[in-house]
C-alpha cells in the first residue's frame, strides 16, 4: 500500500471517528488531507471503497500485530496480554456510532470485515489457549475449540451499538472486564497468580 493511500486511510478513520461515517463527506475528507476531491479520487472510486480500504487496513493492523506477539516466544499470559492491549489501542476506530453507521449503510462491506477479524482472532485465541496449557499457566481440562469461540462471540456482542446506548460504560470498561473474566476462567492457580503481577504493567485506554 504506498503511503498517500495510506495517509488518506489514517485520515478518514479519525475524521469517522469524530463524526461517524455518515457525515462525512468525501468533500469532508479532502479537506482534511488538504487536496482536492479530483486528487482523492485518484486513490479510491467512492466513499464505499474508502469504507472497505479502512476496514481492511485495520484487518491487516491486527494480523501484523498479533504475529509480532507470537514471535516473541512470551509466555501465554503475556502474550495474551500484550495482544489485548494492541487490539483494544487498534479497536479506537469502533465507536458506538461508527459502528452503526457501518452496520446501516455499509452491511455487507461490515459483514464481510467482521467474519475475517473474526476468524483470525479465533485462530490467534485458540492458539494461544494451547500454549498456555502446555506451558502450564491454563487448566488442562479446558475446551480451547469452545472457550476461543465463546470469546470471540463475546467480542462480537461488544459491537451491538444498542448496548452501549442503554448503559452508561465505556468499550474499555467492557473489554477490560472481560479479559480479565477470560483469564481467571481458563488459568490455574500459577497462572492467576502470575496475571496478578503482570496486569498492573498493562492499561487498556
Amino acid at each position: 500500500m504506498n503511503e498517500k493511500l495510506d495517509e488518506i486511510i489514517v485520515e478518514s478513520a479519525r475524521l469517522f471517528r469524530q463524526y461517524g461515517v455518515r457525515s462525512v463527506s468525501m468533500e469532508d475528507i479532502a479537506r482534511g488531507l488538504g487536496v482536492s476531491k479530483k486528487t482523492l479520487y485518484q486513490y479510491v472510486s467512492n466513499k464505499n471503497e474508502l469504507v472497505e480500504k479502512i476496514l481492511d487496513f485495520t484487518c491487516q493492523r491486527q494480523v501484523e500485530l498479533l504475529n509480532m506477539v507470537a514471535e516473541k516466544g512470551t509466555n501465554a499470559i503475556d502474550a495474551l496480554l500484550e495482544m489485548s492491549q494492541l487490539i483494544n489501542e487498534e479497536m479506537e476506530l469502533f465507536t458506538p456510532a461508527v459502528t452503526f453507521d457501518l452496520q446501516k449503510y455499509y452491511p455487507e462491506i461490515f459483514r464481510k470485515h467482521m467474519e475475517q477479524s473474526q476468524k483470525f482472532a479465533y485462530d490467534a485465541v485458540y492458539q494461544n489457549l494451547k500454549q498456555g496449557m502446555e506451558q502450564g499457566l491454563y487448566r488442562k481440562e479446558i475446551n480451547p475449540e469452545v472457550v476461543a469461540t465463546l470469546y470471540i462471540n463475546k467480542i462480537e456482542d461488544m459491537h451491538d451499538p444498542d448496548f452501549f446506548s442503554k448503559n452508561n460504560i465505556t468499550f474499555e470498561m467492557i473489554f477490560e472486564t472481560m479479559f480479565e473474566n477470560h483469564v481467571r476462567g481458563i488459568a490455574n492457580q500459577k497462572g492467576i497468580e502470575y496475571f496478578e503481577k503482570r496486569k498492573k504493567d498493562y492499561q487498556f485506554k
